[in-house]
């Protein structure tokens, strides 16, 4: 198996437990016994599964951005509908979306919006991390010259 598929399985994995947490961090205001009772165990047990295969997708597909021959605007995008299109079809399929209420265009512009944070962050930090890395070469090169 190659390095990036190791690293995807890694990352998927702890994507995974992520998603199960925070899928547990939404059931807290109905508590867990609440809504296992209301909804049946097997349905909790759905929910935590179905969270947490939103996270390993999440998690998993960011080693796209590891792709060197790939631009970022290129690693971006794909994760970026790689990341929808499973929050979509695992919202939709068990239930947490309603296509005919309002506040579902509302959650996924959210989910846009959060998601374009997260890369504004993202890019800044590699961006300094470039600077800095270009700074050295250059005193490096600087030093050698000498």
């Amino acid at each position: 198996m190659s390095e990036f598929w190791k690293k995807t399985a890694k990352m998927a994995g702890i994507g995974f437990a992520l998603g199960v947490l925070i899928g547990m961090a939404f059931l807290l205001p109905f508590g867990f016994g609440s809504f296992g009772a209301v909804h049946g165990m097997d349905r909790l047990a759905l929910h935590l599964m179905m969270s947490g295969l939103l996270g390993a997708v999440n998690m998993g597909s960011t080693t796209i951005y590891s792709l060197e021959r790939w631009s970022l605007l290129r690693c971006t995008l794909t994760h970026f509908l790689i990341a929808m299109a499973c929050l979509c079809l695992i919202g939709f399929a068990m239930g947490w979306f309603d296509p005919r209420e309002p506040i579902t265009l509302w959650m996924l512009a959210i989910c846009v919006v959060v998601y374009f944070i997260i890369w504004l962050i993202m890019y800044r930090l590699y961006k300094r991390q470039i600077r800095r890395i270009n700074a050295a070469l250059k005193a490096w090169k600087r030093a050698r010259d000498e």
